[in-house]
C-alpha cells in the first residue's frame, strides 16, 4: 500500500502537506491498477501530472526565495520526472498502466523527498 510517512516530513507544512495529497494519488493509481479501472488510471494519472507541476512550483519558489544554492539540480530533476509523467499519461490512454510503473512512482518520489527535498529544508527553515 502507497502511504505517505512521517519519516518524509519536511517540517514545512504546506509541504508536507501537498506530499500527502500526492501519495494519496498515488494510492489511487495503484487502486486503479489492480482493479483494471483502465479509464480511472488515465484520469489520475492526469490529476497527478497536474498537481505534481502545481507542487514543483510551489516548491521551487520556496527554494528561489531561500536562496537555495542547488535549486537548477533541483528544477532539473522535477523537469525530468514532469516529462515522464506526460509519457505515462500518453502510455496510458492505449495500454493499462502496470504495477511496476506505479512502484516506480513511489521509489522516486519517496527518494526524492527523502534525498533531495531534505537537502532544502535547513535553508528554508533559516
Amino acid at each position: 500500500m502507497i502511504e505517505w510517512t512521517p519519516d518524509l516530513s519536511t517540517g514545512v507544512p504546506k509541504l508536507d502537506e501537498q506530499h500527502k495529497e500526492i501519495f494519496q494519488w498515488l494510492a489511487e493509481l495503484e487502486n486503479a491498477t489492480v482493479e483494471e479501472r483502465t479509464l480511472f488510471g488515465v484520469y489520475v494519472v492526469t490529476r497527478l501530472k497536474h498537481y505534481m507541476r502545481e507542487h514543483f512550483a510551489a516548491e521551487e519558489a520556496l527554494m528561489r526565495a531561500a536562496d537555495y544554492p542547488d535549486l537548477e539540480q533541483h528544477i532539473a530533476q522535477h523537469a525530468e520526472f514532469r516529462a515522464r509523467l506526460e509519457e505515462l499519461q500518453l502510455k496510458s490512454i492505449g495500454e493499462d498502466i502496470s504495477l511496476d510503473t506505479v512502484r516506480f512512482l513511489n521509489h522516486w518520489l519517496c527518494n526524492h523527498i527523502a534525498r533531495t527535498d531534505m537537502a532544502y529544508v535547513p535553508y528554508l527553515k533559516k
